[in-house]
């Protein structure tokens, strides 16, 4: 019997001892750690968003290195009284809450110490007896293993304050927007009895609100009871406004900058980050977009986005994504700040200040803007057009970049490299290049290298900077990144300067425009191919405004483009934002010209020292060592054979000889002289007295095209457009010559024996013959692809 009872007390203390074990093992004797959210702010103070913490809970921020005095005894005051006089537990509110339970037959007081409240905060769990003990010593120890004043830091760090707020500081900024050291004795009590009943005492309700303030008054008057307060503290935190601010709210027009700013946030150890965003700035430009986009309704433009930029710091003060965040129908939750888009001409700016750069060009070098013939590479070619189908001849690179003109562009980048071109914008940031062969080309200058409104309003600080980047900045504690030199200060001042001068956009660009300022902005406008992006970029001494107007489906747009769909919208920017962006400096009424620049006079037509025959001239600039020598060759005094208006050679009798200023220019812009009705010197020479009678041998050779060419036939080309430039020597000049097209004839024609042919898909083969004569030319073989 007695081995009976042996056995059963061993089995009994065998489970009391593995149940005390798991008991203590399940105890949580740490303070547990929670990440905190982070709140940020905008450069004013004002509410911009917040990551949620754990639990996707808001604050659990920590509390002051040194515990604000007020918060501590109100908390005191209201939770534990005897806080500092017992281990955890204070028995005799254990004994009075046993007794009063018992008395009423129901739970009237819990008795729970704040010690004991961390631990059920820590460990949450249905309200039971044995859930009561398991508190009690959880918080033993936790006092005994932390000490007092880490437990009321934890308390105060992780107590509910309503509204999804955890922890007294973030309870403070919440309702109050100041940091927990800084509130009033009035402020103290009310936060310290919210704790309690977070859920019935709401400040943003009006009967939560009425509930919390009478709490206040009782845990106000306890202080004073303890002598805390003074009596005329105690009637003046009675009477006291509580301060009590709005609920925040995020701003529709800003959720994109939201989203962004958040994620950045995330990675930051500090609960409270200040943007550089300016919600202020960001309410003008979201709503100059949406009139921007209302005024083109109707031409198509479904989208739009925008980076407002302070040039000095690099800060972003502007982050529009989309025209409306919830917009289904034109995809507004999609950020187009960040997609990747066809710039246009927007990046031609680089390709010229590449060319000044290498010294291939300056200001005043004259380009042509005459129809580009097939370029082959590998093969293939493709016939450039500027956007208006239109062609200006001869310009200065001033005049080419501010009327935005392609073929100069293209020009251009053929001596720069297209190799070059790519490694500098990849130095300047811009993402997702290929080296692959051939991968862009020429198209390099007109948008084929897509680029997001991020990497231009980088690429343009670079012009803004003289040369040197500077990165976005997107807090305000950021360090200013260091800066590298990507092109030489004399390039980016002159490239600079160009783009700010109104006269160098003439005639593209007329007067009045979106472009024109009243002091001094650099600026750029980009049309892409079919009208499915127009942008606009600008710049002035403190602000960078960048514009884009499009289809998130690539859908083109009816005519809209950079002039007309951004252009007007980074003016009316400019025009709200510039007067109250640092009024205290004086506005930059033009930018100057580069460091040690000369001024010269040259002729407006060839870019050369203005002659004496030369009508009109004009001021460039030029970097030290890169002033033209040359006189201009465009004007001078021409020998005519009276007879026939062609150039008199040195055989010609002199009777027969007249002498007139005229304009002479290079053979590529005779025909677009022509087309102009300019009076230009001739080309050829009279063949009644030429300077080798040999000539007058009959011949006829293809000039243009030479060899085998392939090219591409584009059906969306107007038919006017899709053509090839036939060109053909002959002797004698006056001869006609029939142009023949797979044995067809297609045009009969004389001097100068020129023929644009259209294009139509296919391999044919080209001739030009004689037409009194037998003479005929080598063939040339043109492919059309289709």
């Amino acid at each position: 019997m007695r081995s009976r009872w042996t056995r059963r007390a061993a089995v009994l203390a065998l489970v009391l001892l593995v149940a005390g074990v798991w008991f203590a093992s399940s105890l949580q004797d740490g303070l547990l750690g929670y990440e905190p959210s982070r709140l940020v702010l905008d450069r004013r103070g004002a509410y911009l968003g917040e990551v949620p913490g754990s639990g996707g809970e808001l604050g659990y921020w920590p509390v002051p290195y040194v515990l604000p005095e007020r918060i501590v005894q109100a908390t005191l005051v209201t939770e534990d009284r005897h806080f500092y006089e017992h281990p955890g537990v204070y028995l005799p509110a254990v004994g009075r809450a046993l007794m009063q339970n018992v008395r009423n037959l129901r739970v009237i007081s819990g008795a729970s110490t704040l010690a004991m409240q961390v631990a059920r905060m820590q460990t949450p769990g249905e309200r039971t007896a044995w859930r009561k003990v398991r508190e009690a010593v959880e918080a033993l120890l936790l006092v005994h293993g932390h000490g007092h004043e880490k437990v009321l830091r934890q308390y105060l760090a992780i107590a509910p304050y309503g509204n999804r707020v955890h922890g007294v500081a973030r309870a403070s900024r919440l309702y109050f927007d100041k940091p927990v050291e800084d509130l009033s004795w009035a402020q103290a009590a009310f936060l310290s009895g919210l704790p309690q009943l977070p859920g019935r005492m709401n400040p943003y309700s009006e009967d939560g609100l009425r509930r919390a303030r009478k709490r206040s008054h009782r845990i106000l008057r306890a202080l004073h009871a303890q002598g805390a307060l003074s009596r005329e503290e105690l009637e003046q935190s009675l009477q006291a406004d509580l301060g009590l601010v709005p609920r925040p709210q995020r701003m529709p027009e800003a959720l994109h900058a939201v989203l962004e700013w958040s994620e950045l946030a995330r990675a930051r150890q500090l609960p409270i980050s200040t943007a550089t965003l300016d919600l202020e700035v960001q309410s003008k430009v979201a709503d100059i977009l949406q009139r921007n986009l209302n005024r083109l309704d109707g031409a198509g433009a479904g989208n739009t986005a925008a980076l407002v930029v302070d040039t000095e710091t690099g800060d972003i003060l502007a982050y529009v994504g989309s025209r409306d965040f919830f917009n289904q129908e034109h995809r507004g939750a999609i950020d187009f700040v960040k997609q990747r888009r066809s710039p246009g001409s927007t990046l031609k700016p680089f390709i010229y200040g590449l060319a000044l750069e290498k010294g291939i060009a300056t200001a005043a070098t004259e380009l042509a803007d005459t129809p580009m013939d097939a370029r082959v590479e590998n093969g293939r070619a493709y016939l450039p057009e500027n956007i208006n189908h239109s062609f200006l001849g001869p310009m200065l690179l001033r005049e080419a970049l501010g009327n935005s003109r392609n073929i100069p562009a293209l020009r251009v980048l053929e001596q720069v490299g297209v190799e070059p071109a790519l490694r500098f914008f990849e130095k300047a940031g811009v993402g997702a290049i290929s080296y692959e062969p051939d991968r862009y080309g020429l198209g390099l200058a007109v948008g084929n290298l897509h680029v997001t409104l991020e990497e231009l309003a980088e690429l343009y600080l670079v012009l803004a900077h003289e040369g040197e980047t500077r990165s976005l900045r997107r807090f305000t504690d950021e360090p200013l990144a260091p800066s590298r030199r990507l092109m030489t200060r004399e390039s980016a001042q002159l490239v600079r300067h160009m783009l700010a001068d109104p006269l160098a956009r003439r005639p593209s660009f007329p007067v009045g425009s979106a472009l024109d300022y009243p002091y001094a902005v650099a600026v750029k406008t980009g049309t892409s191919q079919g009208y499915r992006d127009a942008w606009a970029m600008a710049f002035s001494d403190r602000l960078l405004v960048a514009v884009w107007v499009g289809n998130h489906d690539w859908r083109r747009m009816n005519g809209v483009g950079g002039l007309h769909g951004a252009a007007n919208a980074v003016h009316e920017i400019f025009d709200a934002v510039m007067p109250e962006w640092r009024p205290y400096r004086p506005v930059l009424d033009f930018f100057p010209p580069p460091t040690g620049a000369l001024a010269v006079d040259v002729c407006p037509l060839s870019g050369r020292l203005a002659g004496p025959e030369c009508p009109h001239r004009k001021s460039e600039w030029f970097v030290s060592g890169t002033a033209p020598a040359e006189s201009c060759p465009f004007h001078a005094k021409i020998r005519l054979d009276r007879r026939n208006s062609l150039r008199a050679g040195p055989t010609c009798p002199e009777r027969e000889v007249v002498t007139r200023v005229m304009l002479s220019l290079p053979e590529e812009y005779e025909q677009w002289a022509r087309k102009q009705h300019l009076d230009i010197a001739p080309l050829r020479e009279s063949p009644l007295c030429p300077s080798r009678p040999e000539e007058l041998e009959p011949k006829v050779a293809i000039r243009e095209p030479k060899g085998t060419v392939r090219l591409l036939y584009d059906p969306d080309t107007p038919a006017s457009a899709s053509t090839l430039r036939l060109a053909a020597d002959v002797t004698p000049s006056t001869e006609p010559i029939v142009w023949m097209v797979d044995g067809v004839p297609v045009a009969e024609v004389g001097y100068p024996h020129e023929f644009r042919w259209s294009l139509r898909p296919g391999q044919h083969v080209i001739t030009a013959a004689m037409v009194h004569r037998s003479q005929v030319s080598q063939p040339v073989t043109v492919v059309v692809e289709d």
